[in-house]
């Protein structure tokens, strides 16, 4: 059954259309015109429904000649077959119709069947030629062009080819905001580029596979490439010149001619894939190592069905550090691939190629389902669990079933929703913000902590920050990746996040944290907790368990032991540990407090410096300091001694002077605490 079924009858002589009508209209629709002019009025109105136009030649205003003059002038007219009424057979104007793109000729007066199987015939020829050409830019199809390449290749000898294949970077964009007849204009814009260059070229085959996907196939030379590249991409700029769009070429040189064409493709495509996004250059050659990366990418994509249902992926988990206390509280769950044959294999290597072909989805919720069965271990073991945080892919946030999938679980697993923490990349809030908005309000009424994880990697941080809901801010050290020393630019803008994220209440998580430095420089700006090589690797869960334990040994020892060493040693001024806490760059005081008064046991040097007994300072602001500090240190030792959370306290030691205090219990004796503040200035991030 055709879709179109319409046929137009141009003819100034209105019996000759009334037997014309009279001889189709059982099996077709029909439509006239009584002279050129108005039948391409018609033709244009009507275009999706008009199969064959049956003109005579001799008519008023415009006669058949003129008619297919203007008809060749639009190349959405190409497939639409015109076959021509007749009374004589003068050659020369059938010569004449020939040469205007005439498909056929019916000889008056008309023979019906003989007129229904011309019609049907051109039909057919011209669905034909509809599979062949792109109905938008008149170019070869895939099949037609790929037909042409072999035939081509076959042929040609002595001569190397290249096979290129590119696209339009973006090129949605131009859809969505200039609307589809714009982004035609494009297409059909490269379209008649490549029609210019292939009368330049004895053998050059070129067609629009899809959307705005081109290949061509011409004799190599660099040169001849990169012009007709840059042909293209000036010819779009013609269009509209505030496009900023570009296009991304793969070129594949054939040096195997017996390759299928669509391997070659693939090569191109391969080639292409290595210039997206890079402004610089827009021309890549294939390279064996690439074949060998989609070999690679395609085994993983084939794998992941066995590797979930063999639990072949292992979670892992790297601890999250309280910079007040220096313990953890809580880890990440991490994701590695213990696959039977390769060994064990980093995210690095499979989680960007799920994310591109749609499979983290599936991958995050079989780390989250094995997280929750983890906490419940936990929680039967009597342990008292610190919250697990798991991610949470862009697929996923958009996936409507998602709030349900969270309480299904725990609910299975019977563990309340705030051991389970939520880490959402920043980008995951770009796209439908207020769908975003909509789900992250309902998993908090569930009761789950959400993470901004990657924060300030974006464009637009601080605007999400606004809008949307979350209770922690994980940012990243590469701040400080490019500092060679601190007080550098980075520094500020990390101390500058940390500061905005305490007037929003927001605890900060600072990960990649690898070096003692950056430890102390986090403690100074009022960071919260750190994640990083410093303090601990990702691990098995055997290890992290281990690794709890420890801790919780190593608090157990330095709360029951009254006289601990090292206590001992910091009274012992000729000791080396006494020595060392001299040596040390930062004020330090170590306080005893008990029933309420505290009392001031021992202090290093830099803090006898720069806190009390600066040389300089009168007796009476000398009281004032030790006041002021011991009131301020009154009500934290007060917190500590109940248990309460004692987060890093600002000090103001005089006008644009500024300290941040960290305090740290060393040591217990029956009622009676021991103290150590730590003093970092914070003048230049105030």
């Amino acid at each position: 059954m055709y879709s179109k079924n319409t046929i137009l009858i141009v003819d100034d002589e209105e019996i000759i259309k009334k037997k014309l009508r009279e001889a189709i209209s059982g099996e077709f629709d029909v439509l006239e015109a009584s002279d050129g002019k108005e039948a391409l009025e018609v033709l244009g109105a009507n275009l999706d429904k008009i199969a064959v136009v049956v003109l005579d030649l001799i008519m008023p205003v415009m006669d058949g000649f003129q008619f297919m003059d203007e008809f060749r002038q639009h190349q959405e007219y190409d497939h639409i077959p015109v076959i021509v009424t007749t009374s004589n057979e003068d050659w020369h104007s059938e010569q004449k119709c020939l040469e205007s793109g005439v498909w056929d000729f019916v000889m008056k007066p008309y023979n019906p069947v003989l007129l229904h199987v011309r019609i049907r015939n051109a039909i057919e020829k011209s669905r034909m030629i509809m599979a062949e050409r792109d109905a938008v830019t008149g170019l070869y199809t895939k099949l037609k062009f790929y037909q042409s390449v072999r035939k081509l290749l076959s042929e040609v000898e002595g001569e190397t080819f290249a096979f290129l294949r590119f696209d339009i970077d973006r090129f949605k964009m131009i859809n969505n905001f200039y609307g589809i007849k714009e982004g035609d204009k494009v297409l059909k814009s490269i379209a008649a580029e490549l029609r210019k260059v292939s009368s330049v070229f004895e053998n050059f085959v070129y067609g629009r596979l899809e959307n705005d996907v081109f290949a061509v196939c011409m004799p190599y030379k660099e040169e001849n490439i990169e012009l007709l590249m840059n042909a293209v991409q000036i010819n779009m700029k013609k269009v509209n010149k505030d496009y900023n769009i570009k296009v991304s070429c793969g070129v594949y040189v054939i040096d195997d001619y017996s390759m299928d064409v669509s391997e070659m493709y693939d090569r191109a495509f391969l080639a292409a894939k290595n210039c997206k996004g890079k402004f610089v250059r827009n021309i890549s050659y294939y390279e064996d190592s690439m074949i060998e990366n989609m070999r690679q990418e395609q085994f993983i994509i084939n794998e992941v069905n066995r590797a979930l249902d063999e639990e072949q992926f292992e979670v892992y988990l790297q601890p999250k550090i309280n910079l007040v206390t220096d313990r953890s509280y809580g880890a990440e769950a991490l994701v590695r691939w213990k696959h039977p044959i390769k060994g064990m294999m980093s995210p690095g290597e499979f989680v960007p190629i799920y994310e591109r072909n749609g499979i983290i989805g599936r991958l995050d919720e079989y780390m989250w389902r094995h997280v929750c069965r983890l906490l419940r271990k936990w929680l039967d073991e009597g342990k008292t669990p610190n919250p697990i945080s798991v991610n949470v892919s862009r697929v996923n946030i958009y996936n409507p079933h998602l709030v349900e999938i969270f309480k299904k679980l725990i609910t299975e697993f019977q563990i309340p929703a705030g051991l389970l923490n939520l880490e959402l990349t920043e980008s995951a809030f770009m796209e439908d913000q207020d769908l975003v908005m909509n789900t992250m309000s309902r998993l908090h009424q569930l009761g789950f902590k959400i993470m901004m994880d990657d924060f300030g990697s974006g464009y637009s941080s601080l605007n999400v920050l606004k809008d949307m809901e979350v209770d922690y801010l994980k940012v990243d050290m590469k701040f400080l990746q490019q500092s060679q020393e601190f007080n550098g630019k980075g520094e500020k803008v990390l101390a500058s996040v940390i500061r905005m994220a305490k007037w929003l209440h927001l605890p900060s998580i600072v990960e990649g944290v690898e070096t003692v430095e950056q430890v102390d420089f986090l403690k100074c700006i009022g960071c919260e907790y750190a994640q990083g090589y410093y303090y601990a690797k990702p691990m098995p869960v055997e290890e992290y368990e281990r690794f709890v334990a420890g801790e919780e040994e190593m608090e157990f020892k330095s709360g029951t032991n009254e006289n601990s060493s090292i206590v001992d040693e910091l009274w012992n001024t000729r000791s080396n540990v006494s020595l060392f806490f001299d040596m040390l760059d930062i004020p330090i005081a170590i306080y005893e407090y008990r029933k309420d008064k505290l009392e001031l046991l021992r202090s290093n040097k830099r803090y006898d410096n720069d806190i009390v007994f600066d040389k300089d300072i009168s007796e009476e602001e000398h009281n004032r300091r030790i006041k002021a500090e011991q009131e301020l240190l009154s009500m934290r030792f007060a917190k500590l001694v109940k248990g309460d959370f004692c987060e890093p306290t600002e000090y103001e030691l005089m006008d644009d002077i500024w300290y941040r205090l960290t305090i740290k219990i060393i040591g217990k004796r029956a009622d009676t605490m021991i103290m150590m503040v730590t003093f970092y200035e914070i003048s230049e991030y105030k």
